[in-house]
């Protein structure tokens, strides 16, 4: 959760040296341990430093050695192959993962993360070849922004540092808030600001004098399979992955912290990094928990882990937040909207974790990705002629789950193979909304016009052609889209505000790599989705946490926060002039009579986006 800046003059003047102080200076809030600026003449590179690592007391940021300097917010997993590839002598633990990446930037150039693995963020210049070079890893968990133009190329871990630069434009960006009220978050390279980019995950870029390139240095294979000769060989395999996945994100230097909901994916991870600490080394686990939402409270599942010995367990009761907290704080921290439905729990349980002295917090993001649930396996059956397998699994999927089969078969088995323009058709023939109308009924036409954003929202919807749609195919589209990456981006940010790092075990690329190469039947058997896991973790997991067929759902708790929010509601809607732009005063108006009414649905979405955009754009204005 360090923070770097890179300003580049690609002119030669002496811009860096002005802009590169104010860069730094604006997300001084990443950097509470400590500071770091290097300059010469039209390029400077900026540093702020959390300390997370037994290694990171050992840093001085920027690195510089011999015409390469670099500033890198970075953890690296794979230290120990590093360190013996590149004939390090200075005892491991005092270096720091920066000398690690500035010493194999020096041996490989370009190629070095090829070599890298873990979450980073990472920029380097290089004097001889007069130019910049920045990487993200593989899937975006370290954010990395730019802006780029004929006169400068900036990197920075925040768009705020961008913007602190002497002729970079604090313009919003349209095409960013109408992604933002549709919900679509596939295009991995807008920012809510016109003058600022991200470079996607998986990606480096290279500027210089008078070139610039960007290029995608790892993909996932979803040809590649993993065959092995038993179920038992399988869940072995998975197991040692998952364990070092965990056992790689455990290495800090103070207590560690665990999100805790009580689904599969965070229980997993606190069981297992509970197994893995020393027994005089406590897990902090923090859990969101309601008095007034019984349907979306999940204690009696959270109970079942934090009974083990060696937890310590700490409930954030949000019956009585809104879905906007903090306004004041989210206005300076966040350089978008709040994204997540359940954005205020995630606030509020930063700020807990950041209040025990907790500054890493193990989290359960990309779970459902990784250990897929596996229900795409039941159309590749149907589709493939693999009737008798097909009706096995969903006979018993439906003893598990205690829907009648005939449902499962039409839900889950053609209906995904029907085309999506089909899909639409029948909407429209039963009168129904399509396109924007049927993701945000409150858009106004005007704006869906001036951006068109039917077209972008048919452009970035994922279309898988029939002959794609494989199990395998589908989980990958899953991992890579922009979803995730949105995620982690928002989560970055969050915590950054409270000085806490989040590290995510599901974001192992081993362990990715893994679940996308073993057979769909591994991920759903005998009626149990997300199989593999459940086998692998059987003798450390609750039964009572294994054996449910899902998670509950966060409905009821969004429902209520929301309404919590009426009297801000309510202002929007006497004065919506911060959002007149974009959404009709009438249709808002129309959507919170009927959440009013009824509650839940389509409105109760549209209308949390038009809260949370208001309250972030009383802040960022676009200029006219």
């Amino acid at each position: 959760m360090s923070g770097i800046v890179c300003v580049f003059d690609r002119n030669g003047g002496d811009l860096a040296s002005e802009a590169l102080s104010a860069a730094v200076g604006a997300i001084d809030y990443r950097g509470p341990d400590g500071r770091g600026e290097w300059a010469d003449g039209h390029v400077g590179l900026g540093y702020q430093q959390l300390r997370t690592t037994p290694q990171s007391a050992f840093a001085n940021q920027p690195e510089h050695e011999a015409g390469v300097v670099l500033a890198a917010d970075a953890r690296i997993d794979n230290r120990p192959e590093l360190l013996e590839a590149l004939s390090i002598t200075v005892p491991p633990e005092q270096v720091p993962d920066s000398r690690l990446l500035l010493a194999a930037y020096r041996r490989w150039g370009e190629a070095c993360v090829d070599r890298v693995l873990g979450a980073f963020a990472f920029v380097v210049w290089d004097a001889e070849a007069e130019m910049v070079f920045c990487a993200r890893d593989h899937f975006g968990v370290k954010p990395l922004y730019y802006h780029l133009d004929d006169d400068v190329f900036a990197v920075a871990s925040a768009p705020k540092a961008l913007l602190a630069i002497p002729g970079v434009s604090s313009d919003v960006s349209d095409v960013a808030v109408g992604d933002f009220l549709l919900h679509r978050f596939e295009d991995q390279t807008t920012s809510y600001f016109e003058s600022v980019r991200r470079l996607p995950p998986a990606h480096t870029m290279i500027a210089g004098n008078d070139e610039e390139r960007r290029r995608r240095y790892w993909d996932l294979d979803a040809t590649r399979t993993v065959t092995l000769d038993s179920d038992a060989a399988y869940e072995r395999r998975f197991r040692e992955l998952f364990e070092r996945a965990v056992e790689r994100r455990l290495r800090s230097n103070g207590p560690i912290g665990a999100d805790l909901s009580g689904g599969l994916d965070s229980s997993s991870i606190a069981v297992t990094a509970r197994a893995l600490l020393p027994d005089s080394e406590p897990l902090s686990t923090f859990s969101d928990v309601y008095d007034e939402a019984p349907s979306s409270d999940e204690r009696e599942f959270i109970e079942t882990v934090t009974r083990m010995d060696g937890i310590t367990s700490e409930y954030i009761f949000l019956d009585d937040v809104g879905i906007v907290v903090d306004v004041d704080d989210v206005q300076r921290y966040l350089d978008h909207p709040p994204h997540d439905t359940t954005h205020f729990g995630k606030w509020e349980r930063a700020k807990r974790v950041s209040d025990a002295g907790v500054r890493v917090q193990l989290k359960g993001e990309l779970g459902d990705e990784t250990v897929s649930h596996g229900l795409a396996y039941l159309p590749e059956l149907l589709k493939t002629g693999r009737w008798l397998r097909l009706h096995r699994e969903l006979s018993a999927l439906s003893e598990v789950v205690g829907t009648p089969e005939h449902r499962l078969l039409r839900g889950n088995a053609v209906a995904p193979l029907v085309p999506t323009w089909a899909r639409r058709l029948a909407r429209r023939v039963r009168g129904e909304p399509t396109l924007v109308e049927r993701a945000n009924p409150t858009l106004d036409p005007t704006f869906v016009r001036e951006c068109d954003l039917r077209e972008r929202y048919r452009s970035l919807e994922p279309v898988v052609p029939l002959l794609d749609q494989s199990a395998r195919y589908q989980q990958r589209q899953s991992l890579l889209s922009g979803r995730p990456t949105a995620t982690f981006e928002t989560l970055d940010q969050i915590s950054a505000a409270f000085s806490v790092e989040p590290r995510y075990p599901f974001a192992d690329v081993r362990l990715v790599e893994f679940c996308l190469a073993i057979p769909p039947s591994q991920q759903l058997s005998d009626g149990w989705t997300r199989s593999i896991i459940r086998r692998s973790l059987g003798d450390l997991l609750p039964d009572k946490i294994r054996r449910r067929p899902w998670k509950t759902m966060p409905g009821e708790a969004f429902n209520n926060a929301l309404r919590n929010d009426d009297r801000r509601l309510q202002e929007l809607l006497r004065n919506p002039e911060p959002v007149a732009r974009y959404l009709d005063v009438e249709a808002l108006e129309m959507s919170y009579e009927r959440f009013t009414d009824t509650g839940g649905g389509v409105d109760s979405l549209a209308l949390r986006k038009a809260l949370a955009l208001s309250v972030w754009l009383s802040e960022h204005r676009t200029v006219e």
